[in-house]
């Protein structure tokens, strides 16, 4: 029975870290795979309570903020540096949980 409720836990937890990679709500990632918005709230609640999703959403990365370069209009945007040294510019206003789960998925090579 524990062996059924880890494979349970890991394919919700899956499922979760799907839906905040896509960029969609909960109930349109729920909508889109055929699943109940609220089953979906109540696994990500109950995997927070245990800690496992968190540690799995919430991962720290390094980062070192570089001085203004005169050649770069750091009025249009921002640039991050990744892991591997790729380059990513993007608008000073982009949203940050957005930019968060798209560097996220970069820096896993999706």
């Amino acid at each position: 029975m524990a062996a059924r409720r880890k494979s349970a836990e890991d394919r919700w937890r899956a499922l979760i870290r799907e839906q905040e990679a896509s960029g969609k709500s909960v109930r349109e990632f729920a909508e889109s795979r055929g699943l109940a918005a609220s089953t979906l709230y109540w696994w990500r609640s109950a995997l927070g309570r245990r800690g496992a999703a968190r540690s799995d959403r919430l991962r720290l990365t390094p980062v070192t903020v570089l001085g203004s370069r005169p050649s770069l209009d750091v009025g249009a945007g921002i640039e991050v540096v990744l892991g591997n040294g790729r380059r990513l510019r993007v608008p000073r206003d982009i949203d940050a949980d957005a930019l968060g789960r798209f560097v996220s998925a970069l820096e896993r090579g999706c």
